[in-house]
């Protein structure tokens, strides 16, 4: 607890003068023995996310170890990120970005919740790149957030306070109704650790540790008119997977006080056509369809989703479960995070979701899945639909009256394994409590 104290009251102290140097670097500037500026326009921008979570897991209901049910765990964690940006050289178009992420555990209660969506303890260089923009193409070099799309197959896990990153070498164009990005990808700074050091070979293996990689991803979008946008993507995971995909969107105004917006997307999943170096194959060949529909109604929302990831097909060896391995993929499949690696035989998450947009006293959402298998697995004795259970998540976020820049936000995920034969689980119920503080320079 001390710790804590200390470290709160020290943050106005060191945030003041954080603040103080970025705006005189803003107005003097850096300047170079030639006299021009090598660093102008600084802007600064941060943030403090404190976050309590609670973690109670249960054993299957299955004659697995372990057999006994594990204790609640209890992880206070608070999210430090601090980003600078600049103008390079006085040259229009051309900057740079550099940014830290802190994450520190105030105190962790067994069992060790990192095992179950905790967090990692980490301090790291989170983002540094330089880029330049001329007649709306920019082309950026080294370590970058990026999102593409949903998040469902590119995206930095935001929620995590120890966010993922890109080491990339990027091209970009983009219009009103067209945009297209074409990436290399050399490095990937995952949740679990503090980020793929430069001149350290360990590889990415598609989990949740950084490593380095060969890989490259091609994202481009077209708006025909306003209800329909059409985007093609492919994605080359070195030595894991390449994933070709089309997706139909669109937002469609029903009155004055009503919208409707739709998603319906297909892709396929081969076996790797790049290499990293030193590390083998991981998947082969699957499918996967995401059908969304969802609307605001004077404030009432409501949505129906059905995903599925396609799973091994029987005694075929070519064929692997579909999987998303650089996802923001606590968006997709419950928040409990159970199905993070699709099982072999697939994964089908129907679920519903319902809630309300206050004028001003935030948001609520409630979402409900039912999961089960997408693919026979005769090993297992699975068959297509078998219920791998159910889960229920929900969700209220506020920003803080009286002051600028704070949200808070409950959220709870409970995860019923429904004494499935097919996944071994077991019932898992998750809380978290948070506030986020965001602030920045003019």
């Amino acid at each position: 607890m001390r710790k804590l104290i200390l470290s709160l009251a020290a943050t106005p102290l060191i945030l003041g003068s954080i603040a103080v140097s970025a705006q005189a670097a803003d107005d003097v500037a850096v300047k170079a023995d030639s006299g021009f500026n090598v660093f102008s326009d600084v802007k600064f921008k941060g943030e403090l996310r404190p976050r309590y979570q609670f973690t109670n897991n249960k054993a299957p209901n299955k004659n697995v170890t372990p057999k006994v049910d594990t204790d609640a765990g209890h992880q206070l964690t608070m999210r430090t990120n601090l980003n600078f940006s600049a103008k390079l050289f006085e040259i229009d178009g051309l900057n740079a970005e550099i940014e830290m992420n802190n994450v520190t555990d105030f105190g962790t209660q067994s069992p060790k919740t990192d095992d179950s969506g905790g967090e990692a303890t980490v301090s790291k260089l989170s983002q540094a790149n330089i880029s330049y923009t001329n007649s709306g193409v920019t082309g950026i070099l080294g370590r970058k957030t990026v999102n593409l799309d949903n998040q469902r197959f590119i995206g930095s896990v935001g929620w995590k306070q120890n966010f993922q990153t890109l080491d990339i070498a990027a091209v970009a164009y983009g219009t009103d109704d067209f945009n297209i990005l074409a990436a290399y990808v050399y490095g990937v700074n995952a949740i679990k650790d503090e980020g793929n050091i430069y001149g350290k070979r360990s590889l990415y293996g598609g989990g949740a540790t950084s490593g380095q990689t060969t890989s490259a991803a091609l994202n481009a979008s077209y708006k025909f008119v306003d209800p329909v946008k059409l985007t093609g993507y492919a994605y080359l995971l070195g030595s894991a997977s390449d994933t070709y995909g089309l997706a139909v969107t669109g937002k469609v105004a029903m009155g004055d006080s009503a919208k409707l917006n739709y998603r319906v997307e297909g892709a396929i999943q081969t076996k790797a056509s790049l290499k990293t170096s030193g590390a083998n194959s991981a998947y082969g060949s699957a499918a996967y369809l995401n059908l969304d529909v969802g609307a605001n109604v004077s404030g009432f929302l409501m949505g129906l989703n059905y995903e599925v990831l396609g799973g091994a097909k029987d005694g075929d060896t070519d064929t692997s479960s579909f999987q998303t391995p650089l996802a923001t993929k606590h968006k997709f499949n419950g928040w409990a995070d159970q199905f993070l690696t699709t099982p072999d035989s697939g994964l089908a998450d129907l679920n519903v979701r319902g809630g309300y947009k206050f004028d001003t006293a935030g948001k609520i959402i409630g979402v409900y899945h039912i999961f089960g298998a997408a693919a026979d697995d005769a090993g297992k004795s699975v068959k297509t639909g078998d219920t791998y259970g159910t889960e229920f998540d929900i969700a209220y976020s506020v920003k803080l009256p009286g002051v600028t820049g704070v949200n808070a936000l409950l959220k709870g995920a409970m995860y019923m394994d429904k004494g499935s034969n097919i996944v071994t689980k077991g019932d898992s119920t998750l809380v978290w409590a948070q506030l986020d503080y965001k602030f920045a320079t003019k």
